[in-house]
């Protein structure tokens, strides 16, 4: 039913209403429309960072995919270290072991082991201390995944920490030390040339600052993506000295999936306070196909150098203190800046936001006389409206045909209009969630629909704050304003204000709302594309939700209207806007198979089409088939023909040394070793349940398992003794891979003009062997 006009946040349409919302409203535009480019220096920066120096280092790193133990990779390496000698400063190499596992719900584990060679460089401080000196680091790595180049991934944040050390060589000395460690075998998402340096390097537990830079794109601000492990000395100088800071813990939590992010956790594992950076612009390609060093922004590396400088030469003249309360809530205020507070502050809000909502509603139902039902109904009313909005505003996207391919080009261009496609839609469920809500108004009142929406969005920041609770303050803020609005609106003592003073109060309770909720919007539309706009819209929903009571007292036109033309404003920039996007080489897919079972070599590649080049590969193959002994039985088909086998490249060598029977337990060991010293080694076995495994005496897994793969990198010619114990005494097969980055000789040329483009030594060279336990 409809309530009594007298309910606080009824006043009747005034003009000071609209006025407040048209104010909101540009508030609200200048929030999502104002730049996040890199600023580009005037002239020669004064930190003294070259962008170009640190260029040179990226194409001289990024000529060839680098996995760790391969050539290339020990070619990036040699040249670090010659030019950190270069410097003055002699680096160390730290070889080390690192592993990490991962089992499903199936009890199918993966085990990752690997061997990474570490860059450890210490630039001492000069003060005088009665113990152990407390250490500064700075940390990325320089190794790639086996199909990209990684100019962006990998070169550029080594590159930057090379000129970083440059310039604070030639300058002052600093009275920390400070440790730059250049890792390896951190490309696969688990970070081990971290963990390596983490768990066994004898500075790791001297680290009180740790600073980690990676990059998940290839232009735009470098932003700060995780702090989870920060403490608020550390927060506090990266707001106050680094240029243009950008980053939120709203946005740490959404980019949770990253792969970079595993480093972040390894360094915070030392009890450093730990600060990692990202750039998140930009599209490196799938499996970074097109992170190549033409398409890395200067601009990007010049910011993050002097990001960089400033914080080390900060952290490295400071007095470290002991560790503070890890974990920080970190957004930016318009004319405000950076603020931060501990985390554990999240759940003393998320109670007191429970509490103005048990206080409002006793209110409304015992004294201003509204129904409980009709409290429910408004909570239920706003979940219903929020998804008719979205499903509406998803019809909308899949009508729109032609936004994708632009929204896709538009990231290898660069050109800015993936924002247009962002703020649409973010507008467009806003706009239908605004016509949705008028029609309840005709049945509920403001003060009533406000209450049932604040009840929803309690229920939801008791999820996110035990979730994401870096994301907590989007609902927490917003909803304790609107709280103590409708709180204050319903005190008696305020019955009597005046209409323009109770919207004022209404129009300052939504800029908590504005100005945390609406960048939040956007910068999560930007970043999860049109693909997936449920989090975008819900934001844009809520907005609304708990703004109701002040949009209650403007006319309807004046709300919807407005947000649909600047929707569609958007959406026809987004088709205005013709993204071109560059020539880029991609890598060459083909795989070279040498089979020691059927003594044969072949030629593969997935399935899809292909050009002429590569299909002269496959003179007689009609169309793509399942390989189930080489890559499994639920295997994607591929393309494959008959190829010259290159005695230049080895089998595998394997040995079986042992199968004994105890029991209910059976264990075999056997010798693998690579004789093309392959950077990557897969084993994988079928047939039987794992109890324990190790190689060379190191434990890989030691509970039962139903699936058991091992994947081990860096291993060079080393003999491997793998042992292996398992249940009953079943027959079962081990099926091994060596992987090695390039393609032998043999192949036809290409020719010059024929496009795409290959990367340079992209391509794979695979040897197989299978072990049979009867």
């Amino acid at each position: 039913m409809r309530q009594d006009p007298a309910l606080p946040g009824h006043a009747g349409p005034t003009l000071f209403a609209i006025a407040a919302a048209i104010a909101l409203a540009l508030l609200a535009g200048w929030l999502a429309l104002r730049p996040a480019a890199v600023p580009v220096p005037d002239g020669p920066p004064a930190s003294g960072f070259a962008a170009g120096r640190a260029l040179v280092h990226v194409h001289a790193l990024a000529q060839a995919p680098r996995p760790a133990g391969s050539k290339a990779n020990a070619r990036a390496r040699d040249y670090l270290v010659a030019q950190v000698r270069a410097l003055g400063l002699e680096p160390e190499i730290q070889t080390a072991m690192a592993q990490a596992a991962s089992a499903d719900m199936m009890a199918n584990v993966r085990v990752t082991l690997a061997e990474a060679r570490n860059i450890v460089v210490r630039k001492p401080g000069t003060a005088r201390t009665n113990g152990p000196r407390q250490m500064v680091l700075a940390s990325s790595r320089y190794d790639s995944s086996a199909g990209s180049p990684g100019a962006a991934d990998g070169a550029a944040g080594a590159a930057t920490l090379l000129e970083a050390l440059r310039v604070l060589q030639a300058g002052p000395p600093l009275d920390n030390d400070i440790v730059f460690v250049f890792t390896d075998a951190d490309a696969d998402g688990l970070a081990l040339g971290t963990r390596a340096f983490a768990e066994s390097h004898p500075w790791a537990k001297r680290v009180r600052v740790a600073l980690r830079f990676d990059h998940a794109g290839n232009r735009g601000l470098p932003a700060l993506v995780d702090a989870g492990a920060a403490d608020g000395f550390a927060l506090q100088a990266w707001a106050h000295l680094a240029p243009e800071p950008r980053g939120s813990s709203f946005m740490a939590e959404l980019l949770q999936g990253l792969p970079q992010r595993s480093a972040a956790r390894a360094l915070a594992a030392t009890g450093a306070a730990t600060l990692q950076f990202a750039t998140i612009d930009g599209t490196l390609g799938w499996d970074g196909m097109h992170d190549v060093p033409q398409q890395l922004s200067a601009d990007s590396l010049q910011h993050e150098g002097e990001t960089v400088l400033a914080l080390l030469r900060h952290f490295g003249n400071a007095r470290l203190p002991a560790a503070g309360s890890r974990g920080q809530v970190f957004f930016s205020l318009p004319f405000v800046g950076q603020v931060h507070y501990p985390v554990w502050w999240v759940w003393p809000l998320t109670v007191l936001a429970c509490a103005l909502n048990v206080a409002a509603c006793r209110i409304a139902v015992r004294r201003l006389g509204i129904a409980g039902s009709d409290i429910v109904h408004g909570m239920f009313g706003f979940a219903f409206m929020t998804a008719l909005a979205i499903f509406l505003t998803w019809l909308c996207r899949e009508m729109l045909t032609g936004l994708q391919w632009r929204w896709d080009a538009d990231h290898l261009a660069g050109d800015g209009g993936l924002r247009w496609q962002a703020w649409a839609f973010v507008l467009l469920p806003a706009a239908l969630f605004a016509i949705l809500q008028r029609r309840l108004l005709a049945r509920l009142d403001g003060a009533c629909l406000a209450l049932g929406a604040m009840l929803a969005a309690n229920v939801a920041l008791l999820a996110v704050s035990y979730g994401a609770p870096g994301a907590s303050y989007v609902l927490a803020w917003p909803l304790l304003a609107a709280q103590a609005a409708w709180l204050a609106l319903a005190a008696r003592r305020l019955q009597a204000w005046p209409p323009v003073r109770r919207t004022a109060l209404l129009a300052l309770a939504a800029v908590p709302a504005l100005v945390l909720i609406v960048p939040a919007a956007v910068d999560s539309a930007a970043w999860l594309s049109p693909r997936w706009l449920l989090l975008p819209a819900l934001l844009a929903c809520l907005l609304l939700a708990l703004c109701s009571m002040l949009l209650a007292q403007v006319k309807a036109a004046l709300v919807a209207a407005p947000l649909l033309l600047a929707g569609g404003a958007c959406v026809g920039m987004a088709y205005a806007a013709h993204p071109v996007p560059p020539e880029l080489p991609v890598p060459n897919r083909l795989l070279y198979l040498k089979d020691t079972p059927s003594w044969q070599a072949f030629w593969i590649h997935p399935a899809g089409p292909v050009d002429a080049w590569t299909k002269s590969v496959f003179p007689n193959a009609l169309q793509p088939y399942v390989m189930p002994y080489t890559f499994g039985a639920d295997s994607d088909p591929v393309w494959y023909g008959l190829a010259r086998r290159d005695d230049t490249i080895f089998y595998p060598y394997l040995l079986i040394e042992k199968d004994d029977r105890r029991g209910d337990v059976r264990r075999v060991e056997f010798l693998l070793r690579s004789k093309n010293s392959a950077p990557d080694l897969v084993l994988r076995l079928s047939g039987a349940d794992t109890l324990r495994t190790s190689v060379n005496g190191r434990v890989l897994t030691d509970r039962r398992y139903r699936g058991w793969q091992a994947t081990l990198h860096g291993m060079g010619e080393r003999e491997l003794r793998f042992a292996i114990e398992l249940v009953g005494d079943p027959a079962f097969t081990i099926f091994v891979q060596e992987r090695i980055p390039g393609l032998p000789a043999g192949l036809p040329p290409r020719p010059d003009d024929m496009r795409p483009r290959l990367l340079p030594g992209s391509g794979t060279t695979m040897t197989v062997d299978i072990l049979r336990f009867p």
